[in-house]
This record gives C-alpha cells, sequence and structure tokens, in this order.
C-alpha cells in the first residue's frame, strides 16, 4: 500500500469514527465500512476501540467517567489517525524506560529490543515506530551506539540534561 492510499484510508476512518461518534451511523455500519485494519495499526486502534465501547444494559448503566473516558481516547485516536505526528506518550515511556535501564545514565543500556517491545506494549504502538522514536534520539544525539556486539547504547551529555515532560515535548516539537 502506497503512503497516499493510507492517508486517505486513516482520513476515511477518522471521519466515519466523528459520524458514529456523534450518532449518525451505528456500530455496526462503522465496524462494517472501516477499511481494512489489518494493514494499518491506526485503523485497528480505532477499530479496537470501537469494540471495547462501554455497553448498556437494561438495569446497569455504565457510568459517565467511563463514557467521557471513552470519548476522549476516540478522539484522541481520531486526531492520531488525521496526523503523522510524533506522540508525547510514547516518546516520554521510551525515554523513562531507557533512562531506568541505563541506570540514571550511568550503565550502558542494553536488550534494546526487549524496551521496544515493552514500550510497544505499554503504549499500544507498533514496535516499528517505536524504533522511530528510538531512532529520532540517536539523530538528535542524545542517545549514541557504543557496540555493535552486544549492542549497547549510552546516553549522551545533552541526552543526560533531559529530566522533564517540557524536554522531551521540546524534541517531539524540533521534529513536526
Amino acid at each position: 500500500m502506497d503512503n497516499n492510499q493510507q492517508i486517505s484510508e486513516r482520513k476515511y476512518a477518522a471521519n466515519l469514527a466523528r459520524k458514529y461518534l456523534s450518532g449518525e451511523i451505528s456500530k455496526n455500519e462503522i465496524l462494517s465500512k472501516l477499511p481494512n485494519q489489518v494493514k494499518d495499526f491506526k485503523i485497528q486502534l480505532l477499530y479496537n476501540h470501537i469494540i471495547k465501547k462501554p455497553k448498556k444494559s437494561w438495569f446497569f448503566l455504565p457510568s459517565k467517567e467511563k463514557f467521557k473516558k471513552f470519548i476522549l481516547e476516540a478522539y484522541e485516536i481520531i486526531e492520531y489517525l488525521e496526523s503523522d505526528k510524533l506522540r508525547f506518550k510514547t516518546m516520554k515511556t521510551l525515554f523513562k524506560q531507557l533512562w531506568l535501564e541505563s541506570n540514571e545514565c550511568n550503565e550502558p543500556i542494553e536488550n534494546i529490543g526487549i524496551h521496544i517491545y515493552e514500550v510497544s506494549k505499554i503504549t499500544s504502538t507498533p514496535k516499528i515506530e517505536i524504533m522511530r522514536y528510538l531512532n529520532l534520539l540517536i539523530e538528535k544525539n542524545y542517545i549514541t551506539k557504543i557496540s555493535d556486539q552486544p549492542y549497547l547504547y549510552k546516553f549522551t551529555e545533552s541526552g543526560k540534561n533531559i529530566k522533564t515532560d517540557s524536554a522531551i515535548e521540546e524534541i517531539i516539537m524540533t521534529v513536526d
């Protein structure tokens, strides 16, 4: 699938999700009209979110907080579908994982593949996307590779200075 087709499918899925949230189409309609979610992880994320919508029953209604959370998360996914921007949550989780592994920058970072996998599970982001974040940290000279066998990385002096959320957000903003 080429990039233009993927972008148009994501925008179509976001448009369908907006119609679904406004009540214009039903759950069955959106699930049948969504583009093939097997090929695109972002559309798959939207599909799974719609499937997990809080259910209403005769006696028990889900709390307002659950519905509010569902709608907020749905709009986050829609925004994620429409943009190709890096997400703060994913970058922060990756950075925290690497920071802890390096014992607060005192030791080299080992088992980078395991950390990519863990961040992928925590943030529901594919490993390929996590690699994009890692490559950004390497490209911006916050982390350097110190060995190929085994793969070892370490934080540079500029990487050691990143301690706040605003500093992580600044890294993401320089790319977009």
